[in-house]
């Protein structure tokens, strides 16, 4: 997938994830539900595709060259061995037919190499009583046509590789598109709890955000509000506190462990977390005039992580 469908991907995925944590809320919507289970279908037939298209196809043009290789290397020898055999029998009608030399076969395109060294094995063939002397066998035959079947079925892979890449292609635009048209759906009926459910609306709209793209991925996003009126609160202290520094401590006063990151949230209530190692984090809120709040997130690779907070007046 290019970069903007797999910030797309990771959007519709982050937002599973939060609906799946607020079910509470929007079990009582109507039609979410069944929108919110397309989208995660959708979402499981996207990552399959997606890895298919990363699939290395490379793979099969090289095998192509190197059984083409093997191939030119023996329709050569066995051409000069029928060369010979025609010289000292005074054929002249099969030499016309199989005097090609191994530079011949390299300028050859690929369906010339395979016909012309069809053309040899098949006189050989004729002829392979009394090739004995000269090197040419049932058994060096067998060899041969092996080598001749294996490169014409290697000439279609690589079409078919590049094929598939392109129907997968084809697949993502229709699922994104199923994609889009849930999250549309899902967008209208949760305006109905905007006023009544601010927190949970809130994170939402922010989940629904697809990325920018940066050098730097956002490893951790949170929103903090105020629990009575459902607006951002700016500038509250979001200190992050790694689990194993919490063990190491006996403590649970904040001054007694040592903080990860420590971030501001901004004018709207936001803040994000660009580097931050995968583990589980204690994330420890804190602004003058409202209580102190403790929430526990799990950060993992590849993964954005949510953190939705309300806070109380004192």
């Amino acid at each position: 997938m290019i970069k903007i469908k797999e910030r797309r991907y990771s959007m519709c995925m982050t937002t599973t994830e939060f609906c799946d944590a607020n079910a509470n809320i929007t079990a009582n919507l109507p039609g979410f539900e069944q929108n919110l289970s397309v989208l995660k279908d959708t979402c499981v037939q996207i990552k399959l595709i997606g890895e298919e298209q990363k699939l290395d196809r490379t793979g099969l043009t090289e095998s192509k060259n190197n059984l083409k290789s093997e191939l030119i290397v023996l329709a050569a020898d066995n051409a000069r061995k029928l060369v010979a055999y025609a010289k000292l029998t005074n054929n002249a009608t099969l030499l016309a037919e199989i005097d090609y030399s191994e530079t011949d076969f390299k300028r050859f395109a690929n369906n010339d190499v395979k016909d012309y060294a069809h053309i040899i094995y098949e006189r050989a063939q004729t002829h392979v009583a009394e090739l004995g002397n000269y090197g040419i066998t049932a058994e060096t035959q067998s060899h041969f046509i092996a080598a001749i079947d294996s490169f014409n079925a290697s000439l279609t892979n690589p079409r078919i590789g590049a094929t598939a890449k392109s129907q997968a292609t084809k697949q993502l635009t229709v699922l994104f598109k199923t994609a889009n048209r849930v999250l549309s759906e899902m967008d209208a009926v949760v305006e109905i709890v905007r006023l009544t459910e601010p927190n949970f609306y809130n994170g939402y709209r922010s989940v629904r955000k697809v990325m920018k793209a940066g050098k730097s991925s956002v490893r951790v996003k949170g929103l903090v509000t105020d629990a009575a009126t459902g607006m951002p609160i700016k500038g509250v202290s979001v200190m992050f506190v790694a689990e194993s520094e919490l063990l190491k401590s006996k403590s649970a006063d904040v001054a007694a462990v040592k903080s990860v990151v420590t971030k501001k949230t901004a004018e709207k209530g936001g803040f994000s977390v660009m580097s931050l190692a995968s583990g589980t984090y204690q994330v420890r809120l804190k602004k003058a005039g409202y209580i102190d709040q403790v929430v526990m997130v799990n950060v993992n690779d590849g993964e954005m992580s949510v953190v939705n907070v309300s806070m109380m007046r004192n």
